[in-house]
């Protein structure tokens, strides 16, 4: 069997009025992507590939706006995003980077402050991330399921651990950059 190919920069399907209506071709960094257009030529759905391996699919409304997003970054991290009629987003849902599961809510001014999470080892965790997405505090429970809050620094690095051992007995730790500990107090 021959096969043939037809090659192209770009591909639009268009109704019987002419409007476009699908489009798949490449972004300006030459990624691809597929959208799909209301009559009005507004996109309401695209899912594409990023320049830097990341995938994702995104739904607008009627305005232009992005309503919900699903994505894989490259990172390894995937997510669930839902956001309101001014396309903030409001609330995120998916796994981090080392695979735990994610639930985040918007809490003022469009931006995304509180994370509730399960550590790697199945641990409930709520994180508290800085305007740049850095998860700054983290409040949980450890493995054996004693409270422990999380202090970490701008680039993400634990610095600081208050909480209680698994013996129920109040603790205190400081670390150094290179996370080991410089003061603790029992």
């Amino acid at each position: 069997m021959k096969k043939r190919v037809i090659r192209a920069e770009e591909f639009e399907v268009v109704d019987a009025a002419g409007n476009v209506r699908l489009r798949i071709g490449l972004s300006n960094d030459d990624s691809p992507f597929f959208s799909m257009l209301d009559p009005a030529g507004q996109v309401r759905a695209r899912f594409g590939l990023s320049a830097d391996g990341s995938a994702g699919l995104a739904i607008g409304d009627d305005n232009g706006k992005v309503r919900a997003t699903l994505g894989l970054s490259s990172d390894g991290s995937a997510s669930l995003a839902f956001g309101d009629k001014n396309g903030r987003i409001r609330a995120k849902f998916g796994l981090a980077p080392e695979a735990s599961p994610t639930l985040g809510m918007q809490v003022r001014s469009g931006e995304l402050h509180q994370v509730y999470s399960l550590a790697e080892q199945g641990s409930p965790t709520m994180g508290l991330y800085d305007r740049s997405g850095k998860v700054r505090v983290r409040l949980g429970l450890a493995a054996e399921g004693s409270p422990v809050l999380r202090l970490l620094d701008q680039d993400g690095e634990l610095r600081a651990v208050v909480g209680l051992a698994g013996d129920g007995s109040p603790f205190i730790q400081f670390m150094d950059e290179q996370k080991a500990p410089t003061w603790t107090m029992r």
